[in-house]
C-alpha cells in the first residue's frame, strides 16, 4: 500500500471514543462514590493512581486514533539524527 493511500482507522477511533466517553460518564455520574473512596487515603491512594493510569491509556488511544483518522502523523526523523 502506498504511504499516501493508507486506510484510516475510523472504526478504532469510534470505538475508543465511545470507551472514553463511557469512562468519563461513569466517573461524573458517580461523583459522590468516587470522591468518598478517593479521599480515604492509605490503600485507596493506589486506586487513584490506577484510575489515572487507565484514563490516560484510554484517552491516549482515542487521541492517537483520532489524529491518524484525520491524517495527522508525527514527523519521522532520519536515523542519522540530522
Amino acid at each position: 500500500m502506498k504511504p499516501g493511500n493508507q486506510a484510516r482507522p475510523v472504526k478504532q477511533t469510534i470505538l475508543w471514543g465511545i470507551i472514553s466517553l463511557a469512562a468519563y460518564l461513569f466517573i461524573f455520574l458517580n461523583q459522590q462514590t468516587v470522591t468518598h473512596y478517593f479521599t480515604q487515603g492509605g490503600f485507596f491512594a493506589l486506586v487513584v493512581l490506577a484510575t489515572a493510569l487507565v484514563f490516560s491509556m484510554i484517552h491516549g488511544a482515542f487521541a492517537n486514533y483520532l489524529l491518524e483518522a484525520l491524517g495527522i502523523r508525527a514527523i519521522q526523523k532520519n536515523k542519522g539524527g540530522h
